[in-house]
């Protein structure tokens, strides 16, 4: 759909007046910069369910009060989300700051922090979205819809189908589904909120190192808090470009610890942090991709897997005690 098209419906459902536009993606979805007399502002437009999308601007607006959130512009409604044709669109300002193509140290801290203080508001104000995120366990994968999909179990499979015939698997299938068992049994005991669900630095800008500003909650849901901060912090220091002189496990300790002056673990997610991130770290799809696509180098691949699920990684994090 051309702007043009748009302009009119947009102006009339959040009283504005364009100046001028910018087109960043027109297909699958519908991303233009708009800018007004007053402010800039991103329109999107995605094929998604209205009141879905209601609920996470109302929640990333709620948490204004403890984060800096790009704010959802009420409509001449008081809704946040309007549909025309097969889109829903919203209108949010643009944040300040600049996007990076790399994270140093201090930006991991800020990442860190950041997320503590999202899980700590979102828990103390029992927030939830009645959805899951992408970050999901134990779904079953009996479809591919987020809540059933899980990608670390998708993810196995595609090793066990790769590997089964190697010496190696039978163990590290062994440590896989014990940790799994452990984790199932306990899972839905431990701390859960919801959450922005893709908190990577692509949705958010930074100014000297600080994160001024965050954005996209389309998949924002309800999440096992433990499990978004390990799976982000995994991320952070093993699967995006990096300046600085610190190894991923430094990395690693440098976003959990930041995490938790903010948000510190219970003790039940203390006990359980270390098999969740040998399976997370293990069997990211990323990983497991470009462990099976370099043949020259699966044997050295199944060894380093089954390290990674034979060790105890709590010494990546610092005690409870530590943090009293």
């Amino acid at each position: 759909m051309e702007f043009q098209e748009l302009q009119p419906f947009i102006e009339k459902t959040w009283n504005i007046t364009i100046q001028d536009v910018t087109t960043i993606r027109n297909a699958d979805k519908h991303i233009f910069e708009i800018n007004t007399s007053a402010q800039s502002y991103i329109l999107k437009g995605e094929k998604q369910i209205v009141q879905e999308v209601e609920a996470y601007c109302q929640f990333a607006n709620a948490l204004q009060n403890a984060l800096p959130v790009s704010a959802y512009l009420p409509t001449t409604n008081l809704n946040f989300a309007a549909q025309k044709n097969d889109f829903v669109y919203t209108l949010e300002q643009k944040g300040m700051g600049e996007e990076i193509q790399q994270l140093n140290d201090a930006q991991i801290e800020a990442m860190g922090a950041l997320l503590g203080k999202l899980h700590a508001y979102s828990l103390k104000h029992q927030l939830a979205l009645q959805k899951a995120t992408s970050w999901s366990m134990f779904g079953g994968n009996a479809t591919m819809a987020i809540g059933d999909y899980d990608e670390n179990e998708l993810s196995f499979l595609d090793f066990k189908k790769a590997f089964q015939h190697d010496e190696a698997f039978p163990a590290i299938e062994q440590l896989y589904n014990a940790h799994r068992s452990l984790l199932k049994q306990h899972w839905a005991t431990l701390p859960k909120a919801a959450t922005q669900g893709d908190f990577c630095y692509y949705n958010m800008l930074f100014e000297n190192n600080n994160i001024s500003a965050i954005f996209d909650f389309n998949l924002a849901g309800d999440e096992v808090l433990v499990n978004e901060c390990i799976a982000a912090a995994i991320y952070c220091c093993w699967h995006t470009a990096y300046q600085g002189k610190l190894c991923a496990e430094e990395r690693y300790q440098l976003f959990i610890n930041a995490y938790q002056q903010f948000r510190p673990w219970t003790s039940l997610e203390f006990d359980l942090a270390s098999p969740l991130f040998a399976i997370i770290r293990a069997f990211r799809y990323d990983r497991v991709e470009q462990g099976i696509a370099n043949s020259a180098q699966h044997e050295q691949f199944l060894q380093q897997t089954k390290g990674i699920l034979d060790t105890d990684h709590s010494k990546l994090i610092m005690s409870m005690e530590d943090y009293k």
